[in-house]
């Protein structure tokens, strides 16, 4: 997995820097998640056979400020679900699992927060066709899993 954090690094490191955007760490954070999310740096790239998998795979990614979120996907994947969903994904991981927030906020102690937010969005890891009632009904069943 190394790999792909490499590459998704240096791929949203030259997006940044080729549309004259500041390193994230001069950026202040916004107020709100869902402007981070909906400002973030977004792209693709291609896995040849054997780096790191044995079959080709598409990686989808998403620079939020200093983070970055990835998804690897098989090549006949819809990336435009695909984008979604990340973007769905990291505006929870953000909300609930406050990644912007004070340094010192440990994320590995809130791994079952991360485990219910894979289980609905990703289920088996796969990607879900949804409308926005299901999107809908999923954000409130998360909510409630998180409010525990």
């Amino acid at each position: 997995m190394m790999v792909v954090a490499r590459q998704v690094k240096s791929a949203c490191t030259l997006s940044r820097e080729a549309a004259g955007k500041p390193p994230p760490e001069s950026c202040l954070p916004p107020l709100d998640e869902v402007v981070a999310v909906q400002e973030a740096d977004c792209g693709v790239f291609r896995l040849g056979a054997g780096e790191p998998f044995q079959v080709e795979k598409t990686v989808l990614w998403l620079g939020v400020l200093s983070l970055g979120f990835s998804l690897v996907c098989e090549p006949h994947e819809n990336l435009l679900l695909a984008e979604g969903t990340l973007r769905t994904l990291a505006r929870h991981c953000l909300e609930h699992l406050h990644l912007l927030g004070p340094p010192g906020t440990d994320v590995l102690l809130k791994v079952d927060r991360t485990e219910v937010l894979l289980d609905r969005l990703l289920p088996h890891g796969q990607l879900l066709f949804a409308n926005h009632r299901f999107i809908h009904s999923l954000e409130k069943e998360i909510a409630a899993c998180m409010a525990k």
